[in-house]
Parts: structure tokens; C-alpha cells; sequence
């Protein structure tokens, strides 16, 4: 009887392991998957940028500090939306914030939820595609437009927004883009805030417009991140922006 008992325990705890093992498994395959299909997205933009197979599975995942050149290549950048809208029409902008892997397209439709498990290309995934919230108007007019994206464990999608949590990242990555067909704003961050699960969206109470960026947490549990950023320019594509940052 004891050693049926014996038995059964290491059967039970092989299967165990093995099940472990197929879901960690599962879980790198989905995230290969996804920084594949982002990769192909920013060939689409016309941007030379890619994740690498370590930065899919969460290794090397922060970028060093912004730098003057950094922002200057930035503000030139030109995103292709005539290509990237013919394969997704509901795109209407893309964010970078330069050294960072924030680096993606907006999508904007009628309802909060769709692009919550579904890419750029329509297909099921469990990292979602960065959307703006419903509500707010596609070109980015409203007094404060706010943008969701997953916080994934491998830093990827806004996995990178919760290192503004520490000063010293956010004060040397206080610069984002936001690239719309027609022009191209340039923000500063400003504030940032924990949110607790299930939390309602933040008032801009500032008396500038401002950019909300908020985590919706899918494999890490917890309180969301919200950066704000103020808006510091609006210039045509690709033109060098006439404000110039301010040191926080």
C-alpha cells in the first residue's frame, strides 16, 4: 500500500511539472508570437526598429536615457499610415517614447474592449494592440487623450510604463511622440499615479492639454500606472518642433 501511495505521489508530481512546464512553454511561444507580429507592424510604418528574441522573453527590456539626438531623430520620424491603414483602418496614430520599447500603433474604435486581445492585424492575442480610448477624438483634440495598453511581464507593450515609477528612469525619458498622418505632438511627462484595479480614468485637471498613458494588467496583477504628459508642440511630419522641453 505504501508503495502505491509512492506511486501515485510521484506520478502526481511529474504531471505537475510537466504542466508547468507546457504552460511557462505556452507562455513564451505567445510572446514570440506577439513581438513577431509587432515586428512586421513596424516594417509596415516604414520603421527599422524590432524586438529581439531576448526582448520577447523579458531580458533587456529598458533602453538607456534620451539623449538631444535621440529626440531629434525622433521628431523627424515619418510613419507610413497609407500602408498601415490599407491592413488596419481603425489605426489612427502611433506612440514612441524614445529609449523605451514603447513603440507601437494606436488603434480607436467604438468600444473598449476589442483590442484589449486582439493585434494589429485583427488576430486573437493575449497582448492586445495600444488603443485610445473611445470617447476621445482620433486626432488627439480632446483636453486629455488617453491611450491603454497590457503591462506585460516581458517589459513589451506598457510592461515599460511601470519603470516610470522610478524617478530616475522618468527623469531621463521625459519625452513622447505621437505621429497622426497629418502632424506630429510632442509631450513631457508630468505626473504619474498608481491606480487601483478596476479604477475609473483619471480628470486631467491640469489647464493644458496632456496625454494619459494607462496600463491594463493582463499577466501582472495589481494596481494600474497612469503617465500624464503635457503637450509641448504640433508640427507637420517629420518638422522640428518649435517649443523646446522644459527640465522637470
Amino acid at each position: 500500500m505504501d508503495k502505491f501511495i509512492r506511486s501515485a505521489l510521484l506520478g502526481i508530481a511529474i504531471a505537475l511539472i510537466a504542466y508547468s512546464g507546457f504552460l511557462a512553454g505556452l507562455q513564451a511561444y505567445n510572446y514570440v508570437q506577439a513581438a513577431l507580429s509587432n515586428n512586421k507592424v513596424r516594417m509596415l510604418a516604414g520603421n527599422g526598429g524590432k524586438d529581439s528574441l531576448l526582448q520577447a522573453i523579458g531580458i533587456r527590456s529598458a533602453g538607456d536615457g534620451q539623449t538631444p539626438a535621440s529626440i531629434a531623430a525622433a521628431q523627424k520620424r515619418i510613419i507610413d499610415f497609407e500602408t498601415l491603414q490599407k491592413n488596419n483602418p481603425e489605426i489612427v496614430a502611433w506612440l514612441f517614447i524614445p529609449n523605451t520599447r514603447i513603440d507601437y500603433p494606436i488603434a480607436h474604435t467604438d468600444n473598449n474592449e476589442f483590442y484589449l486581445h486582439h493585434d494589429f492585424f485583427g488576430r486573437y492575442s493575449f497582448s492586445g494592440c495600444l488603443f485610445l480610448d473611445k470617447e476621445d477624438k482620433p486626432d488627439f483634440t480632446n483636453p486629455d487623450s488617453a491611450v491603454y495598453g497590457h503591462s506585460m511581464a516581458n517589459g513589451s507593450m506598457f510592461g515599460t510604463l511601470e519603470y516610470f515609477r522610478r524617478p530616475a528612469f522618468r527623469d531621463s525619458h521625459q519625452i513622447a511622440f505621437v505621429y497622426l498622418p497629418d502632424k506630429t505632438l510632442k509631450y513631457q511627462f508630468v505626473a504619474g499615479e498608481l491606480i487601483p484595479p478596476n479604477g475609473k480614468r483619471l480628470k486631467n485637471t491640469f489647464d493644458f492639454t496632456t496625454l494619459s498613458l494607462y496600463t491594463c494588467a493582463y499577466d501582472q496583477v495589481g494596481d494600474h500606472y497612469m503617465a500624464r504628459f503635457k503637450l509641448l508642440s504640433s508640427t507637420p511630419p517629420g518638422k522640428p518642433a518649435a517649443t523646446t522641453p522644459q527640465t522637470q
